[in-house]
């Protein structure tokens, strides 16, 4: 069975392999690669529980409250440290900076990390450079459908 949880669902008291979606979401204005994912590994056949942890809200309030933000990041950072797969996904149009702390955080000597993120990205070379440096896997040429093919291996 393949699940997604998104935030703020709870994910505490499930037991199987998470896989984080980590990546370009730009308060909601980018494009939903990860329902796109979701949807597709949902589809595949497993023999184990699989939750796919996706922080991508549908009810996001750009004007959200502090208290709003602080509960999304403890969302995300505790799924980040909760899932045995992080795929990062940086859009070339997108800044993303909390991607780049989140890689900075759980890539290093992670074996289960995996980052996507092309040459049009306007720190692709920082990306390039540090997946090199710590052993992060990284696909500069990609489309989502590769990110499908990775999940389908994963599970």
């Amino acid at each position: 069975m393949i699940k997604t949880i998104t935030a703020p669902e709870s994910y505490e008291n499930l037991e199987g392999k998470f896989i984080f979606l980590a990546g370009t979401i730009d308060n909601g204005e980018s494009e939903d690669w990860q329902a796109e994912v979701s949807k597709y590994a949902e589809g595949l056949e497993t023999t184990e529980n699989v939750y796919i942890l996706n922080p991508r809200r549908n009810d996001w309030n750009p004007n959200a409250t502090e208290k709003d933000i602080e509960d999304q990041i403890k969302w995300e950072l505790g799924a980040l440290k909760r899932s045995e797969v992080i795929i990062m996904n940086i859009l070339e149009s997108s800044k993303s900076p909390i991607s780049l702390l989140e890689m900075g955080l759980f890539g290093k000597d992670n074996p289960g990390f995996y980052v996507f993120c092309g040459p049009g990205f306007y720190r692709y070379t920082n990306v390039r450079v540090t997946a090199e440096e710590f052993g992060i896997k990284h696909y500069s040429d990609y489309t989502t459908d590769d990110i499908k093919k990775l999940i389908k291996l994963i599970v």
